[in-house]
């Protein structure tokens, strides 16, 4: 904030206004380090549940059970997941089936009646007063600057306070500016490379216990043990 007010054009911009910009711009950029992963259990009754208020993303659903582990649920494809005919086959009685869900709004609808499901999702970082957090990034900074200052002086050109070149000087110094944003933010790390390399050189790729387990070795080391 107080870098954004030491431009003359930028003295008067709300507070209010500052955070409306940096939540959009978090969610336009979307990179990884700009939120935080989460997990929520939710109870569901007759077939839907509510999803936590601070959700961006959702990453996994899993059912949790005492009878078994937890199992990993798809999203459901079927076209008549959100009709109210008895979804019975779709139950825990059914050792064969598939365990599903859809998202609608801020809801989440099941292939099961009553249970318990446990969500990982991605939510926007907040301090204790629920402001945005901003990744300890110079690029990540100057590039949210640039939007805010583009969003405002977008307002200043439309009442006629700014000419058409200064809009344009600062169009082209966000573009710019995002690319190199977003570019360092996914760049990952060494430890990061190492698991992508397993993932990518895998022995024996498994493409269903992976998802049922929540991928939780999917970055782990294979060995060929000969005999």
């Amino acid at each position: 904030m107080d870098r954004l007010t030491r431009h003359p054009m930028l003295r008067d911009i709300p507070f209010e206004t500052v955070v409306d910009y940096a939540v959009d711009f978090i969610r336009l950029v979307g990179t990884p380090p700009s939120f935080v992963e989460k997990t929520a259990k939710i109870g569901i009754e007759n077939y839907r549940g509510q999803l936590p208020c601070d959700l961006y993303e959702i990453i996994q659903v899993r059912v949790l059970s005492p009878m078994h582990e937890p199992i990993a649920m798809r999203y459901s494809t079927d076209s008549f997941h959100m009709s109210d005919v008895d979804k019975r086959p779709f139950g825990f009685h059914n050792k064969g089936a598939e365990f599903t869900y859809k998202v609608q709004g801020k809801c989440i609808f099941t292939s099961i009646n009553k249970g318990l499901v446990e969500v990982a999702y991605r939510s926007i970082a907040v301090d204790e007063d629920g402001y945005p957090l901003i990744p300890d990034n110079s690029s990540f900074s100057k590039a949210l600057q640039l939007y805010i200052k583009l969003q405002w002086f977008t307002v200043l050109f439309d009442l006629g306070k700014i000419s058409p070149q200064v809009l344009r000087n600062t169009q082209q110094e966000y573009g710019l500016a995002v690319q190199q944003a977003h570019t360092d933010l996914i760049r990952p790390s060494i430890d990061q490379m190492e698991a992508i390399s397993r993932m990518w050189n895998k022995l024996l790729p498994d493409t269903t216990l992976d998802h049922r387990h929540g991928y939780i070795n999917e970055g782990s080391q294979e060995r060929m043990v000969i005999h």
